[in-house]
């Protein structure tokens, strides 16, 4: 019995340890994993600080592998974003809905999706639009004609203008058919030699059409004004200034009839006679002021009104 119940001690205490050593080396594993996760966790922020958002999904990624927590999607999204990869972005905002339903999250997350949609739509609309600068060709240009040339100008066929250009001539072709025509020209300049001694008469530059040649600059003359209207200017504005001059008087002498007459008590007589004056006085002072105004304008108009050929009328008061 002694010796059994050896054994069986013996048996246990190796089932004990045979138990303890996987346990052991899953808290190795799952503590080493947790190291990695956290190395990674910090060069994804390093690169995601240095701008370098591709770098720093990817590290994202290795961590996401090791420990998947739901936060780690939303970092995966976000560095797809700032790195413009918005369909990645896209997936990992919708893996981040579907790991973690939060409704305080949820909300930033959907916003920041309508957000891409609309860049994406923007960028499909600006791919698809044509060219801003590109427009279709004249129809002179398209049809292969010459464009029409402007009113007043005449325009030479192109066989004259060819004709009329000294030392103009076609250029020789290249390849296996300038091959062909330059032993001809050859034989062209050979009879058409001219004989030694005889002076070669200089071609004469080719003169312009008429209608093409610009107009003379015609240079506009202000006529002189006239005598009688610089007269009338004169005249209105000196009988402007008389007949303001006037009217002023006219004004003073009313107010001091006006001061009389509330100076005192004053007769029946007297104060009919003072009020009689004092109405003639203002009727006349405005009279006048109305009349040295009209002639005032009527000066002015015939001062800066101008001529036929623009000029107004030159000279001073």
């Amino acid at each position: 019995m002694l010796a059994a119940l050896i054994s069986a001690a013996l048996l246990l205490a190796s089932a004990g340890q045979a138990a303890e050593e996987p346990v052991s080396k899953q808290a190795a594993t799952s503590a080493a994993n947790l190291e990695e996760a956290r190395q990674h966790a910090a060069k994804a922020k390093v690169h995601y600080d240095l701008g370098e958002f591709d770098k720093a999904a990817e590290e994202y990624i290795l961590v996401y592998r090791l420990r998947p927590l739901p936060a780690l999607l939303f970092n995966i999204a976000q560095s797809y974003r700032q790195a413009g990869q918005y369909e990645k972005a896209k997936q990992f905002y919708k893996a981040y809905l579907r790991e973690n339903p939060d409704p305080q999250s949820s909300a930033a997350v959907k916003k920041a999706l309508k957000e891409i949609d609309e860049l994406l739509a923007k960028e499909k609309k600006t791919k698809e639009s044509p060219p801003a600068g590109i427009r279709e060709a004249p129809a002179e240009v398209a049809g292969g004609r010459r464009p029409a040339a402007p009113p007043g100008v005449a325009v030479p066929p192109p066989s004259a203008a060819a004709a009329a250009s000294p030392g103009s001539q076609a250029a020789p072709a290249t390849g296996s058919t300038s091959a062909t025509l330059l032993p001809q020209a050859a034989g062209i300049a050979a009879s058409q030699a001219v004989p030694a001694g005889t002076a070669l008469a200089q071609p004469k530059p080719a003169q312009a059409p008429v209608s093409a040649l610009p107009a003379p600059a015609v240079t506009a003359s202000r006529e002189a004004p006239s005598s009688s209207r610089r007269t009338w200017t004169y005249v209105l504005a000196g009988t402007s200034v008389a007949m303001l001059a006037g009217g002023a008087l006219f004004v003073v002498k009313a107010k001091n009839i006006d001061n009389e007459l509330l100076a005192g008590p004053h007769s029946t007589a007297t104060a009919d006679d003072l009020m009689s004056q004092s109405k003639s006085a203002h009727g006349v002072s405005t009279l006048l002021l109305i009349a040295g105004v009209a002639a005032g304008a009527g000066a002015g108009t015939l001062y800066f009104w101008p001529t036929s050929s623009g000029a107004a009328v030159a000279g001073r008061f």
